[in-house]
């Protein structure tokens, strides 16, 4: 993981303004190091060799800088990226003074620069990535919108009303496949401003999801339910929020590897990979805990 920036999305998604697109041009493709618009870029300090010593490009994931390392106290610390999960990063929008060369081989001294997305609109996070040791640098690009009004305060206590919907309905058996439930909320709550109801119909009310999956056998000699996932010391639970990640819009999703399905428990057949399984999401919703009903997935 080499380098985050983030510009305002002015060309409906289109970063090409963004990048250095001359022929010829070793950083062809990647984030031009004259553009002047960007509102955040990171930067890294190897705190464990020297507090002060700025980190250059590394496409080691083992030698990814961690949350304890960070210092935001340090002047030349823009911001770091961190490493919290496998395949999952961030970072921490910090104030800079230097930025990063797209060279992808140093970070090179440059007028002082202020991180500052703080304005509410679209923008486009743009992640420099190196998918494989010696292979060339590539680039990721994604949206989000900054809003407004994400505090709040009602006279009367809120309600809400979910429905989930699970997107997938069929599975080939050896697939990698990210299960998608989507989430959508109601606010029955009267009168409200209908801005104010977008915003919390958007899904940032979800919180701590779960997932369940369980195999369905028709057969009277296997398990008639086979319990795929699970939370391990807690044996009544059939949820599990381990890879389980939710989107800004509410959707709820998991990566499930259907290679190798195996029961929760030793002791239940799973009775063949291929066939009918039952799909449910936990979250909580304000003050509430919502339990979907029983999703049919079939694995072919």
């Amino acid at each position: 993981m080499c380098s985050v920036h983030i510009f305002p999305n002015t060309q409906f998604d289109n970063p090409d303004q963004y990048l250095d697109l001359s022929a010829g041009s070793s950083d062809y493709g990647l984030v031009s190091s004259t553009t002047n618009n960007m509102v955040f870029h990171n930067q890294g300090v190897n705190t464990e060799i020297n507090p002060t010593q700025v980190s250059g490009f590394d496409a080691s994931i083992d030698n990814m800088e961690v949350e304890s390392f960070y210092n935001a106290n340090l002047p030349m610390t823009a911001s770091g990226i961190f490493r919290t999960a496998p395949g999952q990063f961030h970072v921490i929008l910090q104030t800079g003074t230097k930025y990063w060369s797209t060279s992808a081989t140093s970070f090179a001294d440059g007028p002082p620069y202020t991180n500052n997305a703080s304005g509410t609109g679209g923008y486009l996070d743009i992640w420099t990535v190196v998918d494989a040791e010696g292979s060339k640098a590539q680039i990721y690009v994604n949206t989000f919108n900054l809003q407004t009004a994400n505090v709040f305060a009602v006279t009367e206590p809120l309600a809400v009303t979910t429905n989930n919907k699970l997107i997938q309905r069929y599975i080939d058996v050896g697939s990698k496949k990210k299960l998608q439930i989507k989430t959508e909320l109601v606010v029955d709550s009267e009168p409200m401003k209908a801005s104010l109801r977008n915003l919390m119909e958007t899904g940032a009310l979800v919180q701590n999801a779960s997932i369940s999956i369980t195999k369905l056998n028709e057969t009277p000699v296997l398990t008639s339910r086979v319990q795929i996932t699970g939370t391990e010391g807690n044996p009544d639970s059939p949820f599990t929020s381990n890879g389980v990640n939710i989107n800004s819009d509410g959707t709820i999703s998991y990566l499930w590897d259907t290679a190798n399905i195996t029961p929760f428990y030793n002791d239940e057949t799973l009775g063949g990979m291929t066939g009918v399984y039952e799909v449910r999401v936990k979250y909580d919703l304000l003050d509430e805990t919502i339990l979907s009903p029983g999703f049919k997935l079939i694995v072919r």
